[in-house]
């Protein structure tokens, strides 16, 4: 979540494209600054988190990608709303849109995470 958005989004095709006016560039890179805080706060819950309480840490940890990410499934619903870049051809991984599959696999690793330490807790 911290380092990907960079690369994913702070370039040419996505938050610098001829396409973007002032105003989607800016949601681009609130988008990628907002990503990365995120990333930046599942790893200091990982690493420090509540003392008291490591249970709460790492499901607010695992919670993050799914907040962050979730919604973007949430999109497809919406009339003329796309996940491929406007002009290309659709990128797309084992059938799916190759955005929502990365995204929905970093929610899948965190909420699998949350599970191996629950159940090393027990």
């Amino acid at each position: 979540m911290t380092v990907v958005p960079w690369l994913a989004d702070w370039n040419r095709r996505h938050t610098f494209g001829p396409g973007y006016g002032p105003h989607a560039r800016w949601h681009g890179t609130a988008e990628v600054i907002g990503a990365s805080c995120s990333g930046l706060v599942m790893l200091w819950l990982l690493v420090r988190g509540v003392r008291e309480d490591r249970r709460l840490a790492t499901g607010a940890a695992a919670m993050l990608p799914l907040l962050r990410y979730g919604a973007f499934n949430l999109t497809l619903a919406v009339p003329g709303t796309s996940p491929y870049e406007e002009g290309g051809p659709p990128l797309r991984l084992l059938g799916l849109p190759a955005s929502l599959l990365t995204q929905d696999a970093l929610i899948a690793l965190a909420l699998a995470g949350y599970w191996l330490e629950q159940r090393e807790a027990r």
